[in-house]
Order: structure tokens, then C-alpha cells, then sequence
């Protein structure tokens, strides 16, 4: 039997439902949902579906496995350079469709590549997944090749989870797709 090359999906909250976003994660077989933002709530009820106690219980519910990383979450430093990004060119979040030079750049010194004096704390997907999996419990004796992480943005240009996934896939000789819901 041929083992499937793993799959590295990114999926958004934004412009979703809890209908089809849910559905999106079932229709491509997610086995492990790894949550990458730095805060796991959401304003208001249009997106309550993705507040971290209802997601884990949803995700549950579907027979998929939860874990947070928020050491790939952006620090606020980096966020604010976004922003500035944003006011610059007079773009809302919502709306933006991609990141900023700096953004990029600091997101890849601070978090990929997280101390450069400290080779040790250097982003290293293959730790990271065996976090996720103690984190989450995921079964250590079943292979695991559908992986999505998760952050809000609608679209993957516009947020550190693509970053996240390049990194993450080049190191794993994963695939790399971005689903929305």
C-alpha cells in the first residue's frame, strides 16, 4: 500500500459559515486542525464558530484533532508593522490580499527563524508536529497527512499561516493547498 504524501492545507475564518467551514474540513479529510493564532476568540456572533472552546467541540464532534501553536503566531510588533502597512496604503483588514515587505520579513526573522544566536529555537516542522500531536492526543501509531492551520484571514496571502505553511511544507516535502470555507 502506497503511504500519501501529507498535505499541509491553511484555511480562514472570514467570509465563512459554520456550515461551510466545517464541511470544508470534513469534505478534505483534516485529520489534525493546528489553531496558529495568537488570541482564540472572536467578536461578536458571526464568527463564534471559531472561538476556541466551540471549534475544539465542533472539530471534536467531527473526529478531528485540535492543538494550538502560538509560538507561529506574529508577535504584536510585528502585527503593528502590518498596520502600519495598512494605513499607509489605506487598506482594511478585511480587504487586504496580501502582507507587507516588512511584515514577511519579520515574521521569518522572529518566528521561523526565531534567534538566530539559538540555532536550537529555529523553526523546525518536525518538532512542531510532534507537539501538535501530544498536544491534541493524535494516536501515535496512525500516520497523519491531512494537517490544516488555521488563522482568520480570508485570504492566504493576507496572513503568517501561508508563511507558516511554506516553511512548513518545504521542510516536511509536504503539499501545500489553501482551502476556504
Amino acid at each position: 500500500m502506497e503511504i500519501e504524501k501529507p498535505t499541509i492545507f491553511t484555511i480562514g475564518v472570514y467570509g465563512s459559515t459554520e456550515e461551510s467551514f466545517f464541511g470544508v474540513l470534513v469534505e478534505h479529510e483534516i485529520e489534525l486542525f493546528i489553531d496558529i493564532r495568537a488570541r482564540r476568540g472572536m467578536r461578536g456572533a458571526r464568527y463564534r464558530y471559531a472561538n476556541s472552546k466551540y471549534l475544539q467541540t465542533k472539530l471534536k464532534e467531527q473526529g478531528i484533532y485540535y492543538a494550538h501553536l502560538k509560538e507561529l503566531a506574529p508577535t504584536k510588533e510585528i502585527r503593528a508593522l502590518q498596520w502600519q502597512a495598512d494605513r499607509e496604503e489605506r487598506t482594511l483588514k478585511r480587504e487586504r490580499t496580501g502582507l507587507s515587505k516588512a511584515y514577511v520579513s519579520a515574521y521569518r526573522r522572529d518566528v521561523l527563524n526565531l534567534y538566530k544566536r539559538k540555532p536550537e529555537t529555529k523553526f523546525n516542522a518536525a518538532a512542531l508536529l510532534a507537539r501538535a500531536k501530544q498536544v491534541s492526543r493524535y494516536p501515535c501509531d496512525r500516520p497523519l497527512t491531512r494537517i490544516v492551520l488555521f488563522c482568520v484571514e480570508q485570504h492566504p496571502d493576507a496572513c503568517h499561516r501561508s508563511l507558516a505553511a511554506e516553511a512548513w511544507g518545504s521542510q516536511q516535502a509536504a503539499g501545500i493547498k489553501h482551502i476556504s470555507g
